[in-house]
């Protein structure tokens, strides 16, 4: 069945929810925290389960946030397992003991030891005042493992935008020497990515120059988002005789790309 781009969304705008650079607070029964290295910065937050169940809160942090303003959550994740969508969810609550939490994240599917960009629009982001912990919840009884979380941001949606586009490449680099008898060959050189994105003026522009985090909603279907860092290198404003103001971005991708799910 095809997919429905008409309710896509770009995502930047990033406010800083937990840096992971710590350890958090253990949950259930059953789990160990600690540290691990990690994606962003030093470390990651690791908990190691054994034995916990179905619907158990196995580590969460006390923050202090509005988050009344943003639209979605991205963050790393890593472990150990094969998981599928949704096995593993993050919280965003407003007791410190993330007992009652207001909103509940499902994570993709992850691929066992993979780093992995998540991210998840939030439902009822004017709950969000007050968050006062962010945690992690083991909800299918996966076996013994080792789960990590890093570098949890909270982003906006951009205001006003109504087209993206993107370039996925990778560079073919010539290695034809005599062996090959006149015939050139090729293997694969570095990829890359880039794009821009497009629409009407609604908010204060984003500044050329500035890296930032970038999610490009093919829909609003989970996980189908494209995912990363990029270095914003261009802003093209202009208004016509109806008075409509316009403004289109140019920006190059940084590191990796997060690729949709189905």
């Amino acid at each position: 069945m095809a997919i429905s781009g008409k309710v896509g969304n770009v995502y930047s705008s990033a406010l800083l929810v937990e840096d992971c650079e710590d350890i958090w607070t253990q949950g259930a029964v059953g789990c160990t925290t600690s540290q691990t290295t990690g994606k962003v910065g030093t470390y990651a937050t690791r908990v190691t389960t054994a034995a916990v169940g179905t619907n158990y809160l196995i580590q969460y942090e006390v923050v202090s946030l509005n988050l009344s303003a943003y639209d979605g959550i991205y963050w790393w994740a890593r472990s150990s397992l094969t998981t599928a969508a949704g096995d593993i969810q993050l919280l965003l609550d407003d007791t410190n003991t993330c007992a009652s939490p207001l909103e509940t994240l499902n994570f993709p599917a992850l691929t066992a030891a993979t780093w992995k960009q998540c991210f998840a629009r939030l439902a009822a982001p004017t709950l969000l005042s007050s968050v006062l912990a962010v945690g992690q919840q083991q909800i299918t009884d996966l076996a013994d493992g080792t789960f990590d979380v890093d570098d949890v941001q909270a982003l906006k949606e951009i205001d006003g935008i109504k087209s993206w586009t993107l370039d996925y490449t990778a560079d073919t680099l010539e290695a034809t020497d005599f062996d090959d008898a006149g015939t050139k060959a090729y293997i694969v050189g570095g990829s890359g990515w880039s794009g821009s994105f497009e629409g009407f003026k609604d908010t204060t522009p984003l500044g050329i120059g500035s890296e930032v985090y970038l999610v490009l909603g093919e829909s609003t279907t989970a996980y189908q988002n494209w995912i990363g860092k990029v270095i914003i290198t261009g802003c093209h404003p202009a208004t016509s005789h109806d008075g409509i103001v316009t403004y289109s971005y140019d920006f190059q991708g940084t590191g990796e790309l997060g690729t949709p799910g189905a």
